[in-house]
């Protein structure tokens, strides 16, 4: 179990005093976001059919996605550590960088729909907007609402190396500076300048399609086993390096939210069980440092130097 009673977030802390592992704490940090993104969006929906303003219900259209990819999250967060078993006989982590693609798509498709309204907008005129002063403030509020749900969810992944709540927090990231974009254009209709609500919804969709990208580049990396070449290139040396290894016949590394998997077949001068087990442990200890947790599959057969001695 996972001990975070040393990390100083009080979320952790009282994941801590629950008794919860990183599975527990996973659940009990998405279930927390899924309602704080429930009470901003309906907030934000409000006052953005109050005002008129298309940048605030651009804002609250990709709140209502957010409430579809937390719960998703929360799904996944659930499954994803469970382990293997006869079904799943690589356990179930990769359902996280499955959430993580369909929330890139999900923002995607928004990110169309504000570009696409903002330039309809931007051509025929934009219509009149009623600002109050508490809508500026009511928008101000969700803005560090959604800032401080970012850090909480980002300390979260980094604590589980969780892909799915890593992508909520780059998510809610985008949700915070969209908002500031709609502050600001709120402030220009309010003195004046309604454009300034299409420009900020025209922000908004730019963020969105950036984070949509980013977030997807990654969760497609994981999907296909896509690693850094440079360190391939790395683990390959370090394995050379091992004295006894006389030749590699295959090196696969697939990457995991929180490990790696190395499947090596080599052929190694060896002579027992003892000259197995030392080269394994040597060969662990050379990729570790590489690629920090990993799962090592070393398939290790005698090379034509020992099969001519033991003849």
């Amino acid at each position: 179990m996972t001990d975070f009673s040393a990390n100083d977030s009080p979320l952790r802390g009282l994941a801590s005093w629950l008794g919860m592992g990183a599975r527990g704490y996973k659940l009990f940090v998405a279930i927390g976001s899924l309602i704080t993104t429930i009470v901003l969006t309906v907030g934000k929906l409000i006052v953005g059919v109050l005002s008129g303003s298309l940048a605030l219900v651009a804002d609250a259209m990709q709140g209502l996605i957010d409430i579809i990819v937390t719960g998703v999250t929360v799904m996944v967060v659930g499954q994803s550590d469970r382990g293997a078993d006869p079904a799943w006989t690589c356990g179930r982590e990769k359902l996280e960088a499955f959430a993580a693609l369909a929330e890139a798509v999900l923002l995607g498709i928004v990110a169309v729909f504000i570009w696409h309204l903002a330039g309809l907008k931007l051509v025929h005129g934009t219509p009149p907007i009623q600002i109050e002063a508490w809508y500026l403030g009511a928008v101000a509020v969700a803005a560090g609402a959604d800032f401080i749900r970012h850090l909480v969810v980002k300390r979260a992944a980094r604590a589980t190396g969780s892909m799915a709540l890593e992508a909520n927090a780059a998510h809610f990231l985008t949700d915070s500076l969209g908002t500031v974009l709609v502050t600001l254009g709120l402030l220009g209709v309010w003195y004046g300048m309604p454009v300034a609500d299409t420009l900020a919804a025209i922000g908004v969709a730019g963020l969105l399609s950036y984070t949509s990208f980013m977030i997807g580049r990654r969760a497609l990396g994981m999907l296909l086993d896509r690693v850094d070449p440079a360190m391939s290139l790395a683990v390959l040396e370090a394995i050379e390096d091992v004295e006894g290894i006389s030749a590699i016949h295959s090196l696969r590394i697939r990457r995991l939210p929180q490990r790696h998997v190395v499947d090596l077949v080599a052929e190694a001068e060896m002579y027992s069980l003892h000259d197995l087990a030392r080269l394994e442990a040597v060969l662990r200890d050379r990729i570790t440092p590489i690629l920090d947790e990993i799962d090592l599959c070393a398939a290790l057969r005698p090379d034509h130097r020992t099969l001519a001695m033991q003849a």
